[in-house]
């Protein structure tokens, strides 16, 4: 698999750590459903940042199942509560101890509710192997 990161010059830096885009050839994609904070015993802690390190250790298991890690993420889209601007830094902490080098194009949408009350962040992905 081959990953290139598309910056255009005439097009604005990101705002974060993210890809404006990421173009791929070759390699086997695989699409992840919506993570969320659970546990492996099925529980979730009711705290933003607790779910936020749990999805991503959860993503992360679910790749490696795939035969892949997260280098291999090529796009995020992440779905944060009503209670995420009052947390973000801690958000954004706890992103980039998972995502390093290479960043993944990326979407961050703030949703009014989900499925679930318990549900603070859900992260959905796609990466290629």
């Amino acid at each position: 698999m081959e990953r290139d990161v598309v910056m255009p010059p005439d097009v604005y830096a990101p705002t974060w750590q993210f890809s404006q885009a990421v173009k791929v050839t070759g390699g086997s994609t695989v699409y992840v459903s919506g993570i969320m904070g659970f546990r492996p015993d099925g529980t979730m802690p009711d705290d933003i940042v607790e779910q936020a390190d749990l999805v991503f250790a959860n993503l992360r298991a679910v790749l490696a199942a795939a035969g892949g890690t997260l280098d291999d993420v090529v796009k995020v889209t992440v779905y944060v509560g009503e209670d995420y601007p009052s947390r973000r830094d801690e958000l954004r902490d706890v992103r980039s101890r998972y995502f390093t080098g290479t960043f993944p194009a990326s979407t961050l949408v703030r949703v009014a509710g989900f499925a679930d009350a318990r549900y603070r962040i859900e992260v959905e992905a796609v990466a290629v192997l």
